[in-house]
């Protein structure tokens, strides 16, 4: 009676470890299928953060070398005194004149010309027998200085072709500033044409990111396209470069008229034939010239970013599939031991089937941790891609600021904002293989550091930013806080911190404030971020440091994360305290004498 009933149970046990094979099968595609899809979604969000970075330092750029013409065009205005534009005033101050365009030899201007008060052309840099004592009354910015103009003021033009003189026919914008006596009389005009072809080689076209991944240009305020996502120079209008055929890329630029940074897709042609249409990702920014509104973007063709992604999700598959197979094999051998077990040792089937209920148990526990393992691998691979790609852009914008350097005399509060530059382009290299290293963190490079300092130079590279989100800061610290510490590390626990803080106030309405607080008690540092956000539900903040626990849809869920072990490695510990709609403090606790083993060190 026992052997008919175990025969009666073979069958049902082969049914049912055939199913829960297949249910296995379905549960990790489906899994595979869930991770390649927020990794795909991860990575291009990175990879419009890195575009709209990229295209915001290009706008700066280009804002400054236009205030740069401005600021000489101020210098001549100011040579007149107010007085009347004649050769006679001219003759004068030649010698400043000629100085003043010498200054801008490195620039795209291509000549300078003061005009009297009747728009005839009275002196040149260089001189053009062709333009001295022609009108040029008729001209845009003739009109504008006269009719429009106030002291001080700049005209940008829109972008045409020079009619005359020995640059004629070159594609240009002219930048002018009226002059004026008393009561704003007006006396005459003064302006620079600028080399649009020369501007746009310099500063817009060089701007690559990965193979295909090319800047454009925009006169909002003109609707005009200046240089076109193929990276081509067009000088066309939106409507003649984009419509009927590119509606979308068409209502794209129109909403930049509002003036605020974005990111977006269009379709447009493939920049590998110029002939087939692709979807491309790109991200923008603002550029203000007194009466102008330029916007500035970088554009990816979808299949270069996807193409990015390919080793990782190759290797993903890799995984996947060798799980499949695991699983498989698995239930394969467990299938084929049944039977023989069944056959052979009928006698001993109880016993066998506690052994085999054994390992179906560590079955599930090495499915469980293969499935942990797989999103860390995911992640690794993900945070190996990005830093690729950040890399070459930082080394590019690292090329820029050594090039602007070399053209620009640095002084001031210009010299230390370049120094900072310099410095966070340096510790973002360091800072991609922290990344990486996550799991096999780098060794602590202890000195002997002024908490004050790294405090200071942490607000300073974020000064702007709060600026722009309208977040008032209190900054307390005692000092001397002198503390042995990896400098570098202490910088990154801060600014993950005052980012969540940010961001946290970033989601609330009401007033912004963020509070940094450093003092030393009973042998710590001890340092309080608090900021005005919406705080945490208490249910939430046993899982804050968890890794890849995240509140918020766009978080990675890594920052606290590193935070925590930061911390721990540095012999301290970090804490949180909030309450719904009252904010949130976290509170990070270090050691003054380093690490337990450490001792003292020297400067």
């Amino acid at each position: 009676m026992t052997c008919i009933i175990r025969r009666h149970k073979l069958p049902v046990a082969l049914f049912l470890i055939s199913i829960g094979a297949v249910a296995a099968l379905l549960l990790i595609q489906h899994a595979n299928r869930d991770v390649r899809a927020e990794a795909r979604a991860r990575f291009i969000e990175q990879y419009n953060r890195q575009q709209s970075l990229m295209a915001e330092l290009a706008s700066h750029t280009l804002e400054e070398l236009f205030a740069t013409y401005h600021r000489n065009l101020d210098l001549v205005v100011n040579l007149f005194e107010g007085k009347a534009v004649t050769r006679h005033r001219v003759e004068e101050v030649k010698g400043s004149l000629k100085k003043i365009y010498s200054s801008l030899a490195n620039t795209p201007v291509i000549e300078m010309v003061i005009f009297d008060s009747k728009g005839t052309a009275i002196t040149i840099e260089p001189y053009d027998t062709y333009t001295i004592g022609r009108s040029y009354a008729w001209r845009d910015y003739y009109h504008w200085a006269r009719e429009m103009g106030r002291p001080g003021q700049m005209y940008l033009s829109p972008y045409a072709r020079l009619q005359g003189g020995m640059q004629r026919g070159n594609k240009a914008l002219i930048v002018a500033e009226g002059i004026y006596g008393p009561g704003e009389k007006f006396l005459g005009v003064v302006i620079c044409a600028i080399d649009f072809e020369v501007l746009a080689k310099k500063h817009i076209l060089p701007i690559h990111i990965g193979k295909e991944g090319h800047a454009w240009l925009a006169d909002i305020s003109n609707r005009t396209m200046l240089v076109g996502p193929s990276g081509r120079l067009v000088g066309l209008s939106f409507e003649e470069a984009f419509l009927p055929r590119w509606p979308r890329l068409y209502q794209l630029l129109l909403s930049m008229e509002n003036g605020k940074p974005g990111s977006d897709w269009y379709d447009y042609l493939d920049p590998g034939t110029y002939q087939h249409q692709v979807r491309k990702i790109g991200s923008y920014h603002p550029i203000r010239i007194e009466n102008r509104l330029w916007a500035l973007g970088i554009s990816t063709p979808e299949h270069e970013v996807e193409e990015l992604l390919s080793t990782f999700l190759h290797r993903q598959e890799l995984f996947a599939n060798t799980l499949l197979v695991t699983v498989l094999g698995v239930a394969t051998l467990l299938l084929g031991f049944l039977i023989n077990w069944n056959r052979v040792l009928s006698a001993q089937v109880q016993n066998h089937t506690r052994a085999l209920s054994e390992a179906h148990t560590r079955l599930e526990s090495t499915f469980d941790e293969l499935l942990v393992a797989k999103k860390v691998a995911a992640v690794g691979q993900l945070a190996l891609g990005l830093s690729h790609e950040i890399r070459n852009p930082l080394s590019a914008i690292q090329m820029n600021m050594q090039m602007i350097r070399k053209k620009i005399d640095l002084a001031g509060t210009l010299r230390e904002n370049f120094a900072i530059v310099d410095g966070e382009i340096q510790r973002l290299n360091r800072l991609l293989k922290d990344v990486m290293d996550f799991a096999r963190p780098r060794s602590l490079n202890l000195q002997n550091t002024e908490l004050k300092e790294i405090i200071s130079r942490l607000m300073q590279l974020l000064s702007q930013r709060l600026e722009e989100q309208l977040i008032r800061t209190t900054v307390r610290t005692e000092s001397p806080i002198q503390l042995v510490c990896d400098p570098e590390q202490i910088h990154q626990v801060l600014l993950n911190l005052i980012l969540n803080a940010m961001e946290a106030m970033n989601e609330t309405p009401g007033e912004r404030h963020l509070t940094i607080f450093a003092r030393s008690a009973d042998g710590m540092a001890l340092v309080t971020v608090s900021d005005t956000g919406g705080g945490i539900p208490q249910g939430k903040l046993e899982q804050l440091f968890d890794p890849f626990y995240t509140t918020r849809a766009s978080g990675g869920g890594l920052g606290l994360s590193i935070v925590q072990t930061i911390v721990l490695r540095h012999g301290g510990s970090v804490a949180v305290e909030s309450q719904p709609g009252q904010g949130a403090t976290f509170t990070v606790a270090l050691p003054l004498k380093g690490p337990a083993g450490t001792g003292d060190m020297s400067q």
